[in-house]
């Protein structure tokens, strides 16, 4: 095989991988903005600006409970693929438990700090989500480090487009949010059941090796990249959580219908860099010059295509906000003005965040989000009493920029292109 034939290989399955990918993605979003959709233009509002809370809540806990597992599935598998299935069993066992701490951790805490009982008690129901879908995730990641991501996106655009369903259904009977509560319970159950006999079926999975003995083992390696991902959730989604806090339920529905489409957006560099993880993961042990061609290359397709969807956005918010959620959500305008500026930068600092994760520097990116998720509620403190869902994007935006600036330092102080030290993926 030719230098030349061996370079595009990898290339064309980086297309083949992305296009799958975003075609679940894509899906995926096209069903949750249809979720947002019938949400807000059935129940207002107030009602929406309560799901928004429960929804940004559960999915924080989702991520605290996958403690960053999936990913290092992915990454250590695909340099070790015989110990696939014991990888699996162990994420499992370590997933079921994590999920129940979680839960039993949120709503003691809402307790506390919540004086809406209503509330209190849909997010005890809710909290159900947070067991399903985690462990329904690494069903869906575990093909990933196999180069199957056609399971993946499989998997994950069912999950989501059965909800809208469901949901439409529930809506229809009752218009309150306990009946959308309860239907998406539903839905993340019968998702769990697809995904788990889809990947039993198609990888012959035993899952015999099922050890809670591999729960100390899996938190040792995994907690740099835990750190990552629930400080990522958390960062995303404080200033739903702070606008709740201190301006209520009207003001996270404006807010929340702004930051949807930026979330919406997100399905691209999403979907570029978890495709990319497993080769470079592999580049960076064996060729390190091909790691850093896939890097210049990742980094400025997604870098002009932020800027230009970024550009548009900025042009267009109101007649986007207008067209989507009518002339009830006109105030959420000026919040998406300010966010179409996070575009550019959330492109270019998801694809820095995973090229420091496959060269193996967890803890970079860990202590970079500490920082910038710090900044973000400090920001978040000083601008929301003053300016409501308008300070929670401008708090957004300067996060974003900030974070950009601390992975600047990052790559200039560290050569991670001269790093290869991998480590195994043993478990005990």
């Amino acid at each position: 095989m030719s230098i030349e034939h061996s370079k595009i290989l990898p290339q064309m399955r980086l297309v083949k991988n992305s296009a799958y990918l975003f075609a679940a993605r894509f899906i995926n979003s096209l069903s949750i903005l249809a979720l947002i959709l019938i949400i807000s233009r059935r129940l207002g509002p107030d009602i929406f600006g309560g799901y928004s809370f429960l929804n940004a809540v559960i999915m924080t806990g989702v991520v605290g409970a996958n403690f960053g597992l999936d990913t290092l599935m992915v990454r250590e598998v695909s340099r070790h693929p015989l110990q696939g299935n014991r990888f699996l069993s162990s994420v499992l066992a370590f997933k079921l438990i994590s999920s129940l701490v979680v839960m039993a951790g949120f709503c003691g805490l809402f307790w506390l700090f919540l004086d809406d009982q209503d509330m209190i008690r849909l997010l005890a129901i809710f909290s159900i989500v947070i067991c399903l879908n985690s462990l329904s995730q690494s069903f869906w990641y575990y093909g990933d480090a196999f180069q199957k991501f056609q399971f993946h996106a499989a998997l994950w655009a069912s999950s989501n487009v059965i909800k809208v369903p469901i949901v439409w259904f529930f809506i229809s009977v009752r218009q309150e949010l306990a009946v959308v509560v309860y239907a998406l319970v539903i839905a993340e159950f019968i998702s769990l059941l697809i995904s788990g006999c889809w990947v039993r079926l198609h990888f012959r999975l035993v899952l015999s090796d099922v050890s809670f003995r591999s729960i100390a083992p899996l938190f040792k390696k995994g907690w740099p990249l835990a750190v990552v991902f629930i400080l990522s959730a958390i960062y995303f989604r404080i200033d739903l959580m702070m606008l709740e806090v201190m301006k209520g339920e009207k003001a996270v529905g404006m807010y929340s219908a702004a930051y949807r489409l930026i979330e919406f957006l997100s399905i691209i560099p999403g979907t570029v860099t978890v495709a990319a993880l497993p080769g470079l993961a592999g580049d960076y042990s064996t060729d390190i010059e091909a790691f850093r061609t896939s890097f210049y290359k990742t980094l400025t397709t997604l870098g002009v295509a932020g800027g230009a969807i970024g550009l548009l956005l900025y042009l267009f918010s109101k007649e986007i906000v207008l067209l989507l959620y009518g002339p009830l959500f006109s105030d959420s305008v000026l919040s998406l003005t300010i966010l179409s500026g996070v575009v550019f930068f959330l492109f270019v600092n998801a694809c820095l965040s995973y090229v420091t994760i496959a060269s193996n520097n967890d803890r970079s990116v860990a202590l970079i989000l500490v920082i910038s998720t710090m900044l973000n509620v400090l920001l978040n403190l000083y601008l929301i009493p003053r300016y409501s869902h308008v300070g929670a994007a401008m708090s957004t935006l300067l996060s974003e920029v900030s974070m950009l600036l601390f992975y600047v330092v990052f790559f200039t102080k560290r050569n991670i292109f001269a790093r290869q030290n991998i480590p195994g993926a043993q478990l005990t």
